[in-house]
């Protein structure tokens, strides 16, 4: 059995309206939305600007946090951060400091060393310049930049450009010196005889000079003695032992006699410097730890 349908079911709306198209929202309503967007952007627009424009302090927010705001460019230069400070240099540690005493010490006995060795290099080229004829001004120069302040040094150099006579040179001079020494021995003079001035008149032709005898306070045996510490190399020997001749006989062989001082001043100033510089390389290498 069926049930009847209700009559007001049955029955069609009354409204038309119902049947139509339901309208979207109208132009009013969206003129109406973008007057309040456009004026919500004016007051937070208007309200971020405001604080420049009047100079008042912007309020902070209620969270706590500082807003960070750009400060407008005035052409100002801001001052630079100062550079953080070096840390504090740590103190060196006794045996650091003493480690660098001892580098010190080992640098200052190492230059001392070789300033020695090569000051007594220096003195040895010196030596071996001087016992010739010829100058040694170079060998000189040399070892005066490594002792400048040697006594010795500054009292060769007015024998430095000429050199020295050499030992050599002296005795193959002595002999014509030590005939005309001879000959002035047997010089008569004024009060001698006819026959002792002629006698000395022939000697200076045909010198005879007595070299065999080396005994006695002749000047023929001064001469021999001299002679003989001339030809073993001892200059300043032979210096000494013709101080016994007579005066007339002395005269005769100051020319050599000066010559040979040179040979004996140069000898002792060198033997000085080189004592010198031996005994520096000596004590600076006892020195060295």
């Amino acid at each position: 059995m069926t049930t009847a349908p209700d009559p007001a079911e049955l029955s069609p709306p009354t409204d038309p309206a119902r049947y139509g198209r339901r309208r979207a929202f109208g132009v009013a309503f969206w003129a109406v939305l973008a007057l309040v967007v456009v004026v919500f952007a004016v007051g937070v627009g208007g309200a971020r600007l405001w604080p420049r424009i009047s100079g008042a302090a912007p309020a902070e927010p209620a969270s706590g946090v500082q807003p960070v705001l750009a400060l407008p460019d005035l052409g100002l230069t801001r001052p630079a951060a100062p550079p953080p400070a070096a840390p504090a240099p740590l103190e060196p540690s006794a045996e650091i400091t003493a480690l660098q005493a001892r580098v010190a010490a080992l640098e200052a006995g190492q230059t001392r060393t070789v300033n020695a060795a090569a000051a007594a290099l220096a003195a040895a080229s010196l030596a071996e310049a001087t016992q010739g004829s010829g100058p040694f001004d170079a060998e000189l120069a040399a070892l005066e930049r490594l002792m400048p302040l040697s006594a010795e040094v500054r009292a060769l150099k007015p024998f430095a450009e000429g050199g020295a006579p050499s030992r050599a040179a002296l005795a193959a001079e002595f002999d014509a010196a030590a005939a005309k020494a001879s000959i002035a021995a047997r010089d008569p003079g004024e009060t001698g005889g006819f026959l002792a001035r002629l006698r000395h008149a022939l000697s200076s032709i045909v010198t005879i000079r007595q070299v065999g005898s080396t005994t006695g306070d002749a000047p023929d045996a001064v001469l021999a003695r001299a002679d003989a510490a001339v030809a073993e190399g001892d200059i300043a020997g032979a210096l000494t032992l013709l101080r016994a001749l007579p005066p007339k006989s002395a005269q005769a062989m100051a020319p050599w006699q000066s010559r040979a001082l040179q040979r004996v001043a140069v000898d002792r100033q060198v033997a000085a410097i080189r004592s010198r510089a031996i005994s520096d390389l000596v004590d600076v290498t006892r020195e060295q730890p």
